[in-house]
């Protein structure tokens, strides 16, 4: 029996509580608008509880889950993305009346509670729990896609057995971490007793694939641009940003409360190294603009690591504020690829149905090119200074090789993100009726939203960010210094 003093961030409870008003008010009677609207509701509720628990943490740190700026921070963005993204979908369910889609809405929220298990847990238990929580929605939300149909099945199931493969390497490494050192803990295994030293390394390794595949770093990055061209666009908006969030904190998490091991230095060199080329050059190749988001993600995972390698005293910055100017950039570029597929144009996501954007919507495609160009780590938005701060990391402690991927990286970031506004400024072939079609209001204010967001970290950068620094659990001796900012 859980005591009453049991130590839980509260955004958790206001979640759970809110997914069952849902499954009841559904079970009564179904509608659409008031699925959306209660999980906006629910959502804004959890933030504004943001940094409020129930229950004191032991002394001993044997807790489910644990508090600091760092899990407050990502709950924030998870919860944040996750409104933008229910926005994004509120189309299909208020305008497209041919399916009910009551769970839609649902199936979000359950994957946002994931989400947010994972970023709060200090345990095994919590944090897998929250992982298949993520994954088993996620599951359902690519297949809510009406045209066509086998697509989103074909990409639910190779999500399905892939995901279920990663987790069960991710398990039986749990188990062994479990076996050498008896806890829970959610911290790198360390050598006891007579235990053989090739258990710990055999399970950190274990671990470390298993949140590699839910990153999808190279070589374990093929599914995802099959089940993001699968899945309905603010699914794989879902997908490259949410659950991006809730593993990179888990990852950050796991080996910034203890000691990392020492070969963790050599697999994450080869990991970034080919996670930064490889989703780069695969971008090349694409025609559509959720496949190309998919390669874009991945490399922005590779830039993300180069932080993760260089603990220091930039690190945390350039953590956070990488993951700022990620988000609202995807988000921002999402919900504008939204905003252009109506029933007219179902091949909006095709880069090549994108000529003459600028004629018709200037703003939708001046936005863009802003949010392209942020993700290319070009002025003035906020990316380039986030790309800065990685790069500042690497110099700090002379990553050499590292920065000379990241630069060649980011030249061909350029080259593919400048090619979606060249083609934008290309006069379309023939007048599109469909181009001047009005966008939906939440839609545009979304866009509003982001695009200022992005100007604003870009132009201000010293007032914007310094808010958000220092917060990343990764160096612990610097916690002290974090209560002083």
């Amino acid at each position: 029996m859980i005591g009453h003093d049991v130590f839980l961030p509260t955004p958790l409870p206001v979640l759970c509580v809110g997914i069952t008003v849902m499954l009841a008010a559904t079970a009564w009677r179904r509608s659409v608008d008031r699925s959306f609207l209660s999980g906006m509701v629910t959502l804004l509720l959890a933030l504004a509880f943001v940094g409020h628990h129930t229950g004191t943490a032991p002394d001993n740190g044997d807790s489910l889950f644990i508090q600091d700026r760092w899990t407050n921070y990502t709950a924030i963005l998870i919860m944040l993305s996750s409104m933008c993204i229910l926005l994004m979908s509120w189309r299909d369910g208020t305008h497209d009346r041919t399916t009910l889609v009551d769970e839609y809405p649902l199936l979000c929220m359950l994957g946002a509670l994931g989400a947010l298990t994972m970023v709060f847990s200090a345990n095994y238990m919590p944090f897998f729990l929250g992982l298949e929580i993520l994954g088993i929605s996620l599951m359902g939300l690519v297949t809510f896609r009406h045209r066509p149909v086998m697509q989103g099945c074909e990409a639910a199931m190779k999500y399905l057995i892939l995901s279920g493969v990663s987790s069960a390497i991710l398990l039986f490494g749990v188990g062994l971490a479990y076996g050498v050192t008896g806890s829970l803990r959610f911290m790198p295994p360390i050598t006891t007793g007579d235990v053989s030293p090739a258990l710990p390394v055999a399970a950190t390794v274990m671990i470390l694939i298993g949140m590699f595949f839910k990153l999808s770093v190279v070589p374990f990055h093929m599914w995802l641009l099959d089940v993001m061209e699968g899945a309905p666009v603010p699914v794989a908006a879902f997908l490259a940003v949410v659950s991006k969030i809730a593993i990179f904190s888990a990852l950050v998490r796991y080996f910034g409360t203890g000691d990392q091991p020492p070969f963790l230095n050599d697999i994450l060199y080869v990991v970034i190294i080919l996670t930064i080329i490889g989703g780069n050059l695969l971008a090349l190749r694409q025609t559509s603009f959720t496949r190309l988001l998919a390669c874009s993600s991945i490399a922005h995972v590779g830039y993300l690591l180069i932080a993760f390698l260089c603990p220091g005293r930039l690190q945390s910055g350039a953590i956070t504020v990488y993951l700022a100017a990620y988000t609202a950039s995807t988000l921002g570029v999402f919900a504008i690829v939204t905003a252009m597929i109506t029933p007219e144009r179902p091949d909006g996501t095709v880069i090549a149905q994108w000529k003459g954007l600028f004629f018709s919507h200037p703003f939708l495609a001046s936005a863009m090119s802003l949010m392209l160009l942020s993700l290319a780590g070009i002025p003035p938005g906020i990316g380039f200074f986030a790309k800065f701060e990685i790069a500042a990391t690497g110099v700090e402690h002379q990553r050499n090789l590292l920065l000379g991927v990241l630069i060649i990286g980011s030249i061909i970031g350029l080259y593919y993100y400048l090619n979606i506004i060249r083609v934008m400024m290309t006069a379309p072939p023939l007048p599109s009726a469909s181009l001047n079609r009005h966008v939906r209001p939440e839609l545009m204010a979304l866009v509003i939203v982001l695009t200022v967001i992005v100007v604003i970290g870009g132009l201000f950068p010293a007032r914007a960010i310094h808010p958000l620094l220092p917060v990343s659990p990764v160096v612990p001796a610097m916690q002290n210094e974090m209560t002083m900012h």
